[in-house]
């Protein structure tokens, strides 16, 4: 039962950062970062639109896994 709970819990973590690190990166707040204030350096990086968009990918990668452990949920847990 606390196998069954902690992948629930995983997979729900995967898709929260997922949908996070896919909307994140294009929402006014991101352009808002204190850091951007103080390095002139890390702004041109953080704003640039590739960055982004990598960000952006990783979050799509997180809700693949996600889904992906959901359609093999059974795997884990198969009666031996």
């Amino acid at each position: 039962m606390v196998n069954k709970a902690l992948f629930v819990i995983y997979v729900l973590y995967c898709l929260e950062v997922g949908i996070f690190l896919l909307v994140y990166p294009w929402m006014r707040l991101w352009d808002q970062n204190f850091l951007l204030q103080y390095s002139s350096y890390l702004r041109v990086v953080l704003l640039n639109d590739f960055f982004r968009g990598a960000v952006s990918g990783l979050g799509i990668a997180n809700l693949i896994l996600g889904a992906w452990e959901v359609a093999h949920f059974q795997r884990y847990f198969r009666k031996v």
